[in-house]
């Protein structure tokens, strides 16, 4: 790598470090600074910190390995994570629900919803170690595609690399709380922008036919969904894939999860409900930095000559196009710390939000009169233990990134989908049957995990491990006490939603319920919308742009959030 290069990256990692520590003072005030910033940060500023922790290298490598594989119909295949569909489901209604309940994480919601006995109890601590396991899963996603990525550029094997990036991360997450992540966030998504535009507009410049038709899946480039047939092995029947994968989006949203413990909390961050909507808005539009980036790449590794005939093999298009005459000195830096930027943007976003579960939930309930620079320190000794967590199993397990990732959205994700869905929308659902719902799943997933059964795929497995966490939540939630009426009546006068619960308390609600609805359709369609627009500008598809434009244009006014709607 050149000098300058170097210094560029060098200069980058110091200024994170700086930051974080000019960043401490505000951060250990206490838990809610440290975790929530006060619940005073700007919208602007939580709708960019979303936008830079959705976008990593871990999954930018993938999705580059996808679209040169597959073409556009790479794009579809990510509907299983890397397009984010519960975005669509944070902005038409669920962002605001989460602002309403007024609480720090999701397993300290439980409280508010099934009640402070046994059964919330045992909820919140499901909750809580459902997401310590997702966040060290993802660190592990994480570390793995960074490590692998560095070690191409810099003179230390992929080990020291993973090990470099997730000290780093850590030292300035740790010292400035969520003030820190989203502040540099902010800063980390400039970077990741124009490192998006440089790639996309010198790979717009490449766009020939001749190029175009040589592309190893030049039929599949195409702005709607093909089946492909044979061209789109392992994903036959494509159209059942691409269902299944939406269903999942769908349903991470519906259930407040949002696949991740971050997201929810930059709602519960925000300053008031209103503000939900422009948050998640800005976080769709500044997210579509990813998918003309994505293109870029795989256009330049065509022009170049690149030649993938695996997964594997397709993992390696980022570092060799990266190491091409097309990113000279000095951009070439700038590009690899936009790169670097979006894996510690999601590295401290993903690490600051698990550290709140286990302080909020796993260490305050045993500890009640613990001072808030207590909780402060705990936050600090949660994040050391979940990156030594996380980067010792990086270092053992090992495989591809895109095996790392299938992993987790098809076998982790679908343990805890159904429950967490039902304690928004059926009044009769409890405690116990949450529990018993997210065991009954991870066992599943266990099994899948350890054992691999013949004529069994992703999608049949995702089906199988959904369907038995679906049917242990409902047959103990059934088979035990429902909760006291009076929580219920609580839970449902502070947050609103709509669902399973009693007439008379939703009479009041209904025309913003049918709005909410309405609203949940419109957010999809803009939001796909806005991730396909730039790729068809890049392809020269003027045609499928244009209609794409007017669509955009038109939901994009009618879901801009506006108090006079029935909305809030």
């Amino acid at each position: 790598m050149h000098p300058i290069d170097t210094a560029i990256v060098g200069l980058y990692l110091l200024s994170l470090l700086v930051a974080g520590v000019w960043l401490a003072r505000r951060a250990g005030q206490g838990a809610d600074d440290y975790f929530l910033g006060g619940r005073r940060l700007p919208w602007w500023a939580l709708g960019s910190s979303g936008m830079s922790s959705n976008l990593d290298v871990a999954g930018t490598m993938t999705i580059v390995a996808l679209v040169t594989l597959y073409g556009l119909q790479g794009f579809w295949i990510e509907m299983r994570g890397g397009v984010v569909l519960p975005i669509a489901v944070f902005l038409a209604f669920m962002g605001k629900w989460h602002r309403r309940s007024e609480v720090m994480t999701t397993a300290e919601w439980m409280l508010l919803r099934f009640g402070d006995g046994r059964g919330g109890r045992a909820a919140r601590w499901t909750a809580a170690l459902t997401y310590v396991i997702l966040t060290v899963a993802m660190i592990v996603f994480f570390l793995s595609a960074g490590g692998r990525f560095l070690a191409e550029f810099l003179p230390y094997s992929e080990t020291q690399c993973a090990v470099g990036v997730a000290l780093i991360a850590f030292l300035y997450t740790t010292a400035s709380g969520l003030h820190g992540v989203i502040w540099t966030d902010v800063v980390q998504s400039v970077l990741i922008g124009g490192a998006a535009i440089y790639v996309a507009v010198t790979a717009a410049g490449l766009v020939t036919p001749t190029l175009l038709a040589g592309w190893p899946a030049a039929e599949l480039n195409t702005f709607w969904p093909q089946s492909g047939d044979g061209a789109m092995e392992p994903y036959v029947p494509f159209y059942a894939f691409l269902a299944i994968w939406i269903s999942k989006g769908v349903l991470e949203g519906l259930g407040g999860s949002g696949g991740s413990a971050y997201m929810a909390q930059r709602f519960y961050a925000a300053s008031d409900e209103q503000d939900c909507g422009k948050i998640a808005m800005l976080w769709t539009v500044l997210f579509a930095a990813r998918w003309p980036m994505v293109l870029g790449f795989a256009i330049i590794a065509m022009q170049l000559g690149v030649t993938v005939d695996s997964f594997a093999a397709a993992e390696g298009v980022l570092p060799t196009v990266l190491q091409s005459t097309y990113f000279p000195a000095g951009v070439r830096g700038l590009i690899l710390a936009a790169m670097l930027a979006a894996a510690m943007s999601t590295f401290d976003s993903t690490l600051n939000a698990g550290a709140s579960y286990v302080v909020r939930d796993l260490f305050q309930p045993w500890f009640p009169r613990a001072a808030e620079r207590q909780l402060v320190w705990a936050g600090y000794g949660a994040s050391a233990v979940l990156v030594a967590m996380g980067l010792g199993l990086s270092l053992w397990l090992g495989g591809t990134v895109l095996g790392v990732w299938i992993g987790i959205v098809m076998l982790l994700f679908p343990a805890f989908l159904v429950p967490f869905a039902l304690r928004w929308y059926w009044s009769r659902f409890n405690g116990p049957g949450f529990a018993a719902g997210i065991a009954g799943g991870f066992a599943t997933a266990l099994f899948f995990s350890l054992i691999d059964p013949a004529g069994w795929n992703e999608a049949t497995r995702f089906l199988a491990i959904s369907v038995v966490s679906a049917v242990a939540a409902i047959a103990v939630a059934l088979n035990s006490a429902p909760v006291d009426p009076d929580q219920l009546r609580r839970f449902y006068e502070q947050v609103r939603p709509f669902g399973w619960w009693p007439r008379a308390w939703r009479q009041p609600d209904k025309v913003e319920h049918r709005a909410d609805v309405a609203r949940l359709l419109q957010a999809l369609v803009w939001q796909i919308t806005t991730f396909l627009l730039p790729m068809g500008m890049v392809l020269g598809m003027w045609v499928e742009v244009a209609v794409a434009a007017v669509v955009w244009i038109v939901l994009a006014v009618r879901l801009w959030p506006d108090s006079k709607r029935p909305q809030a």
